[in-house]
């Protein structure tokens, strides 16, 4: 069942492990920490995701294994995509979960980053369990983002988890107590909070009526990682993309008295919960902004 891999010859050697295979190095990383950042629904407006990308961009990065796909996706659910071209066929392009090393100079990172996994969920824990064991790490650290009742109009607030309720308050604002459906993220995070891990998960909260991409969510969230980190992070592209984006929601609004008024509704909720007044009653659903905002569109369209 469990296979023995060894990377480079003076690397570790990973005892336990069923679903990674290495592909590169881990040798000689220093005060490494695991970050994870899935897909999903706990990646609303790919605030997480978004945020992992440029932190390969930005600093040096290489792929050093890769986590079995056959055993971690439903196809059938979640199908790769092809393309044909005049009848030629193309390559098909999986669903995967790789692993980058990531050198921040004073420390490293070990980013699992890609489709959030249908199946082995509890295998894939034991695995990313182990690969802490081995490297020495000590922290992870989880980015995502959720959707909330807020507005587009406000900064974005990062809800974090943790094991340490210092680091709770320190780096963001805690989940009130909440049944969800869990993602693998979280679960992955639990396993390496009961592994020792001292465990940090950063939430983006982005409007509810939002679709696509939201480049504050991944601001927010780099900003808070790189307060934890003590490190120097660039973001300045994802804040100018926030900020374009932020005009086109704008003028939106502006057409629509009923959008501008549910939007005054969510500040309003908003800057109560920033001050600790009670919020978020009474408030329209997401579905109801955004029918309002695709009526805006077509009218648009047919003018």
């Amino acid at each position: 069942m469990y296979e023995r891999i060894t990377c480079a010859p003076r690397g570790p050697t990973l005892g336990r492990v069923d679903l990674l295979s290495l592909t590169g190095s881990l040798d000689a990383v220093v005060d490494p920490i695991i970050v994870l950042a899935f897909d999903g629904w706990t990646d609303a407006g790919r605030g997480g995701t978004l945020a992992a990308e440029r932190l390969r961009e930005l600093w040096p990065s290489e792929p050093v294994g890769r986590f079995d796909g056959d055993r971690l996706y439903d196809y059938r659910d979640r199908r790769p995509s092809l393309t044909i071209d005049e009848g030629v066929l193309g390559d098909p392009e999986w669903p995967s979960l790789t692993l980058h090393r990531i050198d921040l100079r004073t420390t490293h990172l070990l980013l699992i980053e890609g489709n959030e996994p249908d199946l082995s969920w509890r295998a894939l824990c034991a695995d990313v369990s182990e690969l802490a064991l081995v490297t020495g790490a000590t922290r992870y650290v989880g980015f995502g983002a959720v959707p909330a009742p807020v507005p587009h109009t406000r900064p974005v607030l990062v809800t974090t988890t943790s094991n340490r309720p210092d680091l709770v308050s320190r780096i963001g604002a805690p989940h009130v107590r909440l049944v969800v459906p869990a993602s693998c993220q979280v679960v992955v995070e639990t396993a390496l909070r009961d592994a020792g891990l001292l465990t940090l998960g950063l939430w983006a909260r982005i409007p509810h009526y939002v679709a696509g991409e939201y480049p504050a969510a991944a601001a927010a969230v780099l900003r808070a990682f790189a307060d934890y980190v003590e490190v120097d992070i660039d973001t300045s592209d994802l804040t100018s993309a926030a900020l374009e984006h932020r005009d086109q929601l704008d003028l939106a609004a502006r057409a629509s008295d009923e959008i501008r008024e549910h939007i005054e509704r969510l500040e309003r909720g908003y800057d109560e919960d920033v001050t600790g007044l009670s919020a978020f009653m009474d408030l329209p659903t997401g579905d109801e902004i955004a029918a309002e905002l695709e009526r805006f569109l077509r009218r648009q369209d047919r003018s």
